[in-house]
């Protein structure tokens, strides 16, 4: 289907230049949203949009293209999206013409920003005032917190102190029962080095007397041996004297 630029635009061959550039604004996203999307379609129409609002929003560009409106551009475009400027005249056609309907317009927007703006102050103003309620209970309830945290500490340093002596009276108790047990263990330990001193020394005597016992036996034992072989003796040197080799051998000399 062929349509002109206005068409592709979706606004009448009356429309103002501001009414384009709203057009094309409103248009614009819409197609370049779809084109982004993959949408082939989308992209020649939103190449279409370009193109048309290239030419209509040259004042040189559109009269050359309205003096010559009996020859619309060959487009295939399908207009896009609900919103249209299709206005042709009467009260919308003031509406969009008119400066006073801009003026109007235009009040009503900075009232509109006004009143929000005092709604929002206000509002701002009210939650200000709670939060300084808010950090009043809080600083209240620390507070409380810290004073009752304060009593806790205090009561645990009496209990602690309490604990502390009680420990101290039994570790007194303990040193003292140690020291009891290391001096009765010291007692019996030195009784019992002289015991055995003692018996060392016993040890020692003993010994001694069973040396000289010993000594004396094996004296008496040479005494006697000596006594027993003083004949052999006097036989053997008997022999010597005489020359008698073979009697003394046979004697065992």
């Amino acid at each position: 289907m062929k349509i002109s630029y206005y068409e592709v635009l979706q606004v009448s061959a009356k429309a103002s230049p501001e009414v384009i550039a709203a057009a094309y604004q409103k248009l614009k996203p819409v197609l370049a949203e779809a084109a982004a999307s993959g949408d082939q379609e989308a992209r020649n129409q939103l190449f279409f949009l370009e193109e048309s609002y290239a030419v209509l929003s040259s004042v040189e560009k559109r009269s050359a293209y309205d003096a010559a409106s009996g020859k619309p551009a060959s487009l295939a475009y399908q207009p896009v999206g609900a919103y249209t400027y299709e206005v042709d005249g009467g009260l919308l056609g003031w509406w969009r013409d008119s400066m006073t309907a801009k003026l109007v317009l235009g009040l009503a927007i900075a009232a509109a920003a006004y009143g929000a703006y005092k709604y929002t102050g206000q509002r701002s103003q009210q939650q200000i005032l709670n939060r300084q309620v808010d950090i009043q209970e809080s600083r209240a309830q620390s507070e409380a917190y810290r004073a009752e945290n304060e009593r806790i500490q205090a009561e645990g340093t009496v209990s602690t102190q309490h604990k502390l002596i009680d420990y101290s009276h039994d570790i007194a108790s303990q040193e003292a029962e140690r020291r009891k047990v290391e001096t009765e263990y010291r007692a019996n330990a030195g009784s019992k080095s002289l015991e055995l001193q003692q018996q060392r020394l016993d040890a020692q005597l003993q010994q001694q007397r069973w040396a000289q016992e010993q000594y004396e036996k094996e004296r008496q034992m040479r005494e006697a041996r000596e006594l027993a072989e003083a004949p052999k003796r006097q036989l053997c040197n008997m022999y010597v004297l005489n020359g008698n080799a073979r009697e003394a051998r046979a004697a065992g000399c």
